[in-house]
């Protein structure tokens, strides 16, 4: 028995240990390539309220700053401060990984490194505080 407790330990340090190294590797990979000029859809998925504030969103980020949403200032979007550039989500991710969630998920695209789909469930036994972040049509604008 005591073993087996050991062991289940083991490989959870393994596993966590393992996914915050794929994180940095990752958020290494997108500060390496220094890619400051993009557009992207990014969708938040939580139970919020209006409905409209969970449709996908075009983003617009120049010099790492969303300069708009959907075509519009960002500040006429509801929940505006929700949406971030792709180096405010590494923000956002190390942030929730420092409360310990009870489960999350993080996949990240291989060629630049960005996330495209993070989910955290911070605890199970509370309803409705899960959130979650998808990324796409990621495009590349001029980097000058």
């Amino acid at each position: 028995m005591i073993i087996r407790i050991f062991f289940t330990l083991v490989i959870n340090l393994f596993l966590v240990s393992c996914s915050k190294e794929k994180q940095l590797s990752e958020k290494d990979l997108w500060y390496s390539l220094n890619i400051v000029n993009y557009e992207m859809t990014q969708q938040i998925s939580c139970f919020c309220f209006p409905y409209e504030f969970i449709l996908p969103k075009s983003i617009k980020v120049e010099n790492d700053k969303i300069v708009s949403i959907d075509g519009k200032d960002p500040i006429e979007t509801v929940g505006y401060e929700s949406f971030y550039s792709i180096n405010s989500l590494f923000y956002f991710i190390e942030s929730k990984l420092n409360e310990n969630p009870e489960f999350y998920e993080i996949n990240y695209n291989k060629e630049y490194g960005y996330p495209e789909s993070i989910y955290f469930d911070i605890s199970t036994m509370i309803a409705d505080e899960e959130i979650g972040y998808y990324i796409s049509d990621f495009k590349i604008l001029n980097n000058d």
